[in-house]
């Protein structure tokens, strides 16, 4: 017997909350573990012994922004679960706004333009732009009594919806990083800096601009594939374009996959990240698939209504 359980009702706002604190939480794990990595491995990157208290002095601040980064996640996901949460969500979110729009201004005081540093102009589009818009929509429609929708989901149901999920995480994120980069790369133009950050992207020149836009076509496609999938997780009825369109992917990294193995003569050219990619688009259209027939046999077996 299907296993329906009522989903978290949440509003769209909510939900956008919800993808913005996982994509934090992700971001402060990483931060996490990259500064244990450079603190472990001071002696491979070069670092004397007596360097050692600035690499905990670094270390420490990198630790304090993924601290900062997770504590955020946190507190954003209890405001998605549950609008009356957001009180402190918000609060933290304007701090933080706060201090990097007075760090803009005492870099201006000091003869530094620190907007365009991939450190603020991140920080100012996170906090001051999204992170806080999104507080204040929580917050409004938790005062005027609005509530999202719940929904019964079965197990393939609740699947489905946390593989889209990633997948929209994914797209989100490479949005991010694709643009900010994309604003320091052409802020710093001409500039040594510049140059450098374009050589380390591999879009040297022209390809900057043919990058950025790749780049940027992938995550709006990525994003549009995870809200599909999420519309369809919800909604059986609705699950057909994300079928389709997840369908058409997984049948393109199949025949790719072929000729690779093809063209090399064996499957010493098909990479982990190739399988793993193949086993997550399969997984993705079989749940599609299996949910897209299973409405009429909830109805059958009366664990739905007849809509």
């Amino acid at each position: 017997m299907a296993d329906v359980r009522p989903s978290i009702p949440r509003t769209p706002a909510q939900v956008t909350l919800r993808v913005v604190s996982a994509i934090m939480a992700l971001l402060g794990a990483i931060v996490v573990v990259g500064a244990a990595l450079v603190f472990l491995n001071r002696d491979q990157l070069g670092l004397a012994e007596e360097s050692v208290w600035t690499v905990l002095t670094y270390g420490g601040i990198i630790l304090t922004a993924a601290g900062l980064l997770l504590l955020t996640a946190w507190l954003g996901f209890r405001a998605a679960d549950d609008s009356s949460r957001v009180g402190p969500y918000r609060f933290l979110c304007y701090f933080v706004g706060l201090v990097v729009l007075v760090a803009i201004v005492w870099g201006w005081g000091m003869g530094m333009f620190l907007l365009f540093n991939p450190v603020v102009l991140a920080s100012t589009v996170t906090y001051v732009l999204v992170c806080s818009q999104l507080a204040d929509k929580v917050a409004e429609e938790h005062e005027a009594g609005v509530k999202g929708e719940v929904f019964l989901r079965t197990g393939r149901q609740r699947t489905l919806h946390l593989l889209a999920e990633v997948v929209l995480v994914k797209g989100a994120i490479l949005g991010v990083v694709v643009a900010v980069m994309a604003v320091t790369a052409f802020a710093a133009s001409g500039s040594s800096a510049g140059a450098d950050l374009a050589r380390d992207l591999g879009l040297e020149g022209t390809d900057l601009v043919a990058g950025v836009v790749v780049g940027l076509v992938t995550a709006a496609a990525n994003v549009l594939v995870g809200c599909l999938g999420i519309w369809g997780s919800n909604r059986p009825q609705k699950i057909v374009p994300f079928f389709v369109m997840v369908t058409a992917s997984f049948a393109f990294d199949v025949a790719k996959t072929v000729v690779s193995v093809a063209v090399a003569g064996g499957l010493s050219s098909v990479g982990v990240d190739v399988l793993l990619d193949l086993l997550f688009t399969g997984s993705c259209a079989w749940l599609s698939w299996k949910i897209w027939k299973q409405p009429r046999e909830l109805v059958d077996k009366r664990l739905i209504v007849e809509q």
